[in-house]
């Protein structure tokens, strides 16, 4: 095996992670251009008792956090102004299992959220 044969493998070699590097790039960039950006966090205390806390991400001028119950029937609104984390006030709301959806420039995310007193 000659110097240049072993050159030969070492830049097959690198061109092979700068591939794979670019293609990791391109397919992030995909699903985050799919998803507007957007991001829609797991509430936190889950199961709540009173209150629970909402991590969200937008990139249009406004979005919208809806709660509702499993049977859809929509619970409560919030106008959300810009990203940020939010509190959804349960004390009102009976035990059970509900969904919160983030609508923001056309997407829809939805995760849920249990309340247990």
């Amino acid at each position: 095996m000659t110097a240049f044969d072993i050159l030969l493998i070492f830049v097959d070699n690198i061109m092979k992670r700068i591939v794979s590097i670019a293609f990791t790039l391109l397919f992030t960039f995909a699903i985050s251009f799919a998803t507007g950006g957007d991001k829609l966090g797991q509430n936190y205390p889950n199961p709540a008792k009173e209150k629970t806390y909402i991590n969200v991400e937008f990139s249009s001028a406004q979005a919208t956090l809806t709660l509702s119950s499993i049977l859809g029937e929509v619970i409560q609104v919030q106008k959300l102004p810009y990203s940020g984390t939010f509190m959804i006030d349960v004390t009102n709301i009976p035990d059970g299992v509900y969904f919160y959806t983030l609508e923001s420039d056309g997407h829809k995310m939805t995760k849920k959220l249990t309340v247990k007193k």
